[in-house]
C-alpha cells in the first residue's frame, strides 16, 4: 500500500514530491493546483510530461482528502489510475481540481482531473482508492497534515537522476529507497514506485513513449529497497511487477499502455 502522507519525515533534506513543482491546497473538500511542465518532469529525449508524475501529484492530493477523513489515521493508497487523454509538454502548465467521490466506512473513492491550461484540453483523469491505516500504532497529527501544503521548488535535475533509478536491463527498473522519497511510514513513496513501474515499461521499448494509461495496485510496503520493476511487454501494453528486493515480496503490480512520444 502506499501512503501519501508523502513528504514527512526527511528533516531538512528536500523531499523529490516537492520538486515536482506543484502548487495546491484544499478548500471545502475540493483540492485545488497547478504546476509549470518543465524538462526535468519530461519523458527523456521527448516534451510530454511523464505519466508517473501526474500519478504523483494524484496520489498527493486525493491523499490529502482521504487525509481529512481519516485523521488520525494515515490514508493508505489501494489504488491508482491515470488515464492520459492528451499529454501536456514543455512549456504548458497543468490545473488539477480532486474531489471526493465517495466516502464510505472502508473505502475512500477519489477523482482528480488534470486541465492543459495552455490548451484549455482535458489532460489527463486519475481515480485512487483509499483505506485507513489499520495499525493502531501509526498515526498522523493534523499539524503534519498542515505541513505537506508547503511550497513546492524545482527538480535540479532529470527526475530519473534525482530519484537515483536504474535501468539494470531492458524491462526492468530500480527505484532506491531514500530519506528524501520516503512516505511518513518510511516506506518508498507511492508516485515512485509509479515512476518505476514507469521506467520499467518504457525501457522495454529502447525508444521515447509516453504512458497513455498507468494503473496501479498497492499491495504492500516498499520498507527495505530498492524497488523493482520488470515489466511484460505484449504489444502497446505491458505488464509490470514489482517487488522489494530486501524482503523478497511483491509489493505492487501495474498495467502500463504505452504510445510513440514526440522528439524533443
Amino acid at each position: 500500500m502506499s501512503d501519501p502522507g508523502s513528504m514527512s519525515n526527511a528533516g531538512d533534506v528536500s523531499h523529490v514530491v516537492r520538486e515536482l513543482g506543484l502548487d495546491f491546497s484544499i478548500d471545502g473538500g475540493v483540492a485545488t493546483g497547478h504546476a509549470a511542465v518543465f524538462g526535468e518532469l519530461c519523458v527523456p529525449g521527448a516534451t510530454a510530461l511523464r505519466t508517473s508524475v501526474l500519478a504523483t501529484w494524484a496520489d498527493v492530493v486525493t491523499g490529502l482528502l482521504a487525509l481529512n477523513l481519516t485523521v488520525p489515521r494515515p490514508a493508505l493508497t489501494l489504488d491508482l489510475d491515470v488515464q492520459v487523454l492528451e499529454p501536456a509538454e514543455i512549456g504548458d502548465t497543468i490545473s488539477v481540481e480532486a474531489r471526493t467521490v465517495k466516502a464510505g466506512r472502508t473505502v475512500l473513492v477519489c477523482e482528480a482531473r488534470f486541465r492543459n491550461e495552455t490548451s484549455g484540453a482535458l489532460s489527463a483523469v486519475c481515480h485512487a482508492s483509499f483505506v485507513a491505516s489499520p495499525n493502531p500504532g501509526h498515526v498522523i497529527s493534523r499539524r503534519f497534515l498542515a505541513g505537506l501544503a508547503e511550497g513546492p521548488s524545482r527538480l535540479p535535475v532529470p527526475l530519473a537522476e534525482r530519484v537515483g533509478s536504474v535501468v539494470v536491463a531492458p524491462g526492468t527498473a530500480e527505484v532506491p529507497r531514500r530519506v528524501d522519497g520516503l512516505n511518513s511510514g518510511g516506506a518508498i513513496q507511492g508516485g515512485l514506485v509509479a515512476f518505476a513501474a514507469e521506467e520499467a515499461a518504457a525501457s522495454s521499448v529502447g525508444e521515447p513513449v509516453v504512458l497513455t494509461a498507468l494503473g496501479l495496485r498497492y499491495l504492500r510496503p516498499f520498507s527495505v529497497g530498492p524497488a523493482r520493476a520488470v515489466a511484460d511487454r505484449y504489444g502497446e501494453v505491458c505488464l509490470v511487477h514489482l517487488t522489494d528486493v530486501g524482503t523478497g515480496r511483491l509489493g505492487a503490480v501495474a498495467t502500463a499502455r504505452l504510445t510513440d512520444a514526440k522528439p524533443r
